[in-house]
């Protein structure tokens, strides 16, 4: 893999809290906020400048705040810590993505320290709310509004569904209209479940049905297997072909860390693999021989791990994340 001296770009998690509810977010199930393995975090000021050490900011490009788990709205020391990345290293990129889903008056200083924020907003005021539950249309556009009158860099990031598609044209519209720099549209095939309320009621379906159930019980057992239970989702109920695995960390020197400073290479790989259990979370655990937490030992300590990776790429039995995420077929 890479060296400590090489990385260029951090992914971080900032925050593991998040205010919204959207059914395909892996820290509840169908919408309903259960966290249960997870923890709960924010990332403080006095961690964040343990973890990134003034010559390490000044080495790096980029960092990318965009959590597993949480949202950057959500942290209690978000300005605080960025104002620190950017005191280090004004020439430093920094990019945002957010539900701002939460009206805060937090948006002159970001704009002020001249990042990005990229705000999801997945259709218009009738649709964004299918997906992105608990957030109000209306509140992301107030905060858009806020960080673009302060000169703001404004991205709309909107996730394509089927019950959006059609809104696609006027949503970049708009998107020009209030003064977005850019709208970036994603399919992150997303078109595929059953909605339920906090009250665990059925609530709505996104995209094709097919044999998702509408009683939350039932769903409640069948993610549960999928997401903790080691037994009710294994290897062998997925077919995996052996492939050439062509890491797009490695390929970007980039590592990713967590809100509580866990270190791994990528996002991927970073799900709490030492709490979450789920299948491929377990063949990843084996590969963390050292303490990899960069608040204890630092992120060169933290990372010497990652060499561990390239046998397990050529080995008969890939790791599924990699093989899924980063794996061509030969």
């Amino acid at each position: 893999m890479y060296a400590y001296s090489q990385i260029q770009h951090v992914h971080l998690e900032i925050s593991t809290r998040c205010n919204a509810a959207c059914p395909g977010c892996p820290r509840n199930y169908c919408g309903v906020d259960i966290r249960d393995d997870y923890p709960l975090h924010d990332m403080s000021l006095s961690e964040a400048q343990t973890i990134f050490q003034p010559d390490f900011l000044r080495q790096i490009k980029e960092i990318t705040i965009n959590g597993n788990l949480g949202d950057f709205i959500t942290a209690k020391d978000g300005v605080e810590i960025i104002k620190y990345f950017k005191s280090e290293n004004p020439k430093l990129r920094i990019n945002i993505s957010t539900n701002a889903g939460i009206k805060k008056t937090i948006w002159k200083s970001l704009a002020e320290a001249d990042i990005t924020v990229m705000f999801c907003l997945d259709g218009l005021a009738d649709t964004h709310h299918l997906y992105r539950q608990q957030t109000k249309w209306d509140t992301v556009i107030d905060n858009a509004k806020d960080f673009i009158s302060h000169g703001g860099n404004a991205v709309w990031k909107m996730i394509l569904f089927d019950h959006n598609k059609h809104q696609v044209n006027a949503c970049k519209k708009l998107s020009k209209q209030l003064g977005f720099k850019k709208f970036e549209l994603v399919d992150h095939d997303r078109n595929k479940f059953t909605v339920f309320t906090q009250k665990k009621q059925f609530s709505h379906v996104i995209g094709n049905h097919n044999d998702w159930s509408t009683d939350w019980n039932e769903m409640h057992k069948r993610f549960k297997d999928f997401l903790i239970n080691t037994s009710g989702a294994t290897k062998d109920n997925y077919q995996v072909e052996n492939k050439q695995i062509i890491c797009r960390a490695n390929k970007q020197k980039s590592i990713y860390i967590s809100a509580t400073g866990d270190i791994t290479p990528c996002c991927w790989t970073g799900f709490y693999p030492n709490s979450m259990h789920h299948f491929g979370n377990d063949e990843i655990r084996p590969l963390i021989t050292c303490e990899n937490n960069a608040n204890k030992v630092g992120i060169e300590k933290a990372m010497s791990w990652f060499d561990n990776f390239q046998p397990a790429w050529t080995s008969s039995s890939q790791p599924y994340l990699c093989n899924a995420q980063c794996g061509v077929t030969k």
